[in-house]
């Protein structure tokens, strides 16, 4: 079956698309299937949040499920909670813009993999929902869990001189953290945007440089040692350098596996990884499949060009703040920025085209009938030759195919551009 509600990171839509009702079918779904007594609900600051969290709520307690409510917090901090509970969720659309929003499952190891969500989707679309007796209704409980979160990652990382960080969290979750977590760490904390606001009136919520530009300001002007930014459940990580260049994504990922025996990214993310680290495994977009291989290849370490990091000795699943913390602790030792000029850099290109959902799975059949040679398809069509790459994928949670393309210079960069797109075309306009 045709997965209807999910995308590559649980569910998200347009507010207008997730009515009180909706959110109440999918707790009334996730409380049909869970077999544990108690489930974690968290919530990022979006205006329709707390909308989606009462109706969900109030599902999960007509199966007779008891509700941990936690408040707003970062996604990874669910994680952590789910991980004494069994079972969790989270109310929120990361980056998507305000008018977005969504819900994202959670089990004792982190986000559900795709055969849980399927089997969600199909409670939810049969309507077949287990209903308690009006003497069995569950009932509601507030837990702090965001001291637990910071002591966990203060139990693991020190620094070992006092720094000056610039941290931006974007008006959302990370606001109840991250400020907090670098204090304690012994940190002089510059917080940007991290009065919570649900209409992210700071910048929007995907951290680049055309959204960051007063961030970077703001870390030159004060001679930060590092800029630190989240996006809007904060289990994303963005890092600005000293000198206020954005550090790219694959830069901060190979640096984060630097030295590192196996580490798992995925099939979007630069060559220049298999450079710095012993052996690289790579797996579908999506921190789910990235985790699940960690676990299955007992990896160091494992991410994604996206600013997704996991570090296993803690945890499976992805923690801004715990990324945070690990960068700060390397700046504080000197090796941060030593690392990073040891990266070999490749251009690199990623280009959106938009395509609607129902026309996604099409367009991909059609390319493989359009490309000849060898493709690989763990997760949409991805090209290697000698002197680069092109991965062709339709994103799972925006009505986009994505290009994505890297060489060893820009002439093969531009070249294999210049292919994807044209591969495209021909296969929108191929009868």
């Amino acid at each position: 079956m045709t997965q209807q509600l999910f995308g590559t990171s649980g569910i998200r839509k347009k507010v207008t698309e997730l009515s009180p009702e909706f959110a109440v079918n999918v707790g009334a779904s996730l409380g049909t299937y869970s077999m544990d007594e108690a489930i974690v609900v968290g919530r990022d600051t979006r205006t329709s949040s707390q909308m989606l969290e009462f109706a969900l709520v109030s599902g999960l307690l007509s199966t007779g499920k008891r509700v941990v409510r936690l408040g707003v917090v970062p996604t990874p901090t669910v994680g952590v909670a789910t991980q004494d509970y069994g079972t969790g969720i989270m109310i929120t659309a990361s980056h998507n813009p305000p008018e977005y929003n969504g819900f994202k499952f959670w089990g004792a190891n982190g986000g559900f993999s795709s055969k849980q969500e399927r089997e969600i989707e199909n409670i939810f679309l049969s309507g077949n929902f287990k209903r308690a007796s009006w003497k069995k209704i569950g009932e509601i409980k507030e837990r702090n869990y965001i001291d637990k979160h910071i002591n966990l990652i203060l139990d693991h990382i020190e620094i070992e001189r006092k720094i000056k960080v610039v941290i931006d969290c974007a008006n959302s979750a990370g606001s109840f953290l991250t400020p907090y977590l670098l204090r304690k760490l012994g940190c002089e904390v510059i917080a940007l945007n991290s009065q919570p606001d649900g209409f992210f009136p700071c910048h929007e919520l995907e951290p680049t440089k055309e959204n960051l530009e007063d961030t970077i300001k703001a870390v030159r002007g004060v001679n930060a040692d590092i800029g630190i930014v989240h996006d809007g459940d904060a289990d994303r990580t963005a890092v600005i350098s000293k000198d206020g260049s954005l550090i790219d994504w694959d830069d901060l990922l190979a640096l984060l596996a630097y030295g590192k025996n196996k580490v798992v990214t995925t099939v979007d993310a630069s060559m220049r990884i298999e450079d710095v680290c012993k052996k690289v495994i790579r797996t579908r977009v999506g921190d789910v499949a990235v985790a699940e291989a960690i676990k299955k290849e007992s990896a160091d370490f494992g991410g994604e060009p996206s600013g997704s990091f996991i570090f296993p000795n803690l945890h499976l699943f992805p923690d801004g703040p715990l990324a945070a913390a690990i960068v700060v602790q390397m700046v504080s030792e000197g090796k941060f920025y030593e690392i990073l000029k040891e990266i070999p850099s490749y251009p690199t290109k990623r280009v959106k085209i938009p395509c609607e959902d129902e026309l996604k799975s099409i367009l991909m059949e059609k390319l493989k009938e359009t490309i000849s040679g060898e493709i690989d398809t763990t997760d949409g069509i991805r090209i290697r030759t000698d002197d680069g790459w092109i991965l062709i994928r339709p994103s799972g949670t925006e009505p986009y195919v994505r290009i994505t393309a890297e060489g060893k210079d820009e002439k093969t960069l531009n070249e294999l551009v210049k292919m994807g797109k044209a591969w495209i075309k021909e296969a929108m306009y191929r009868r």
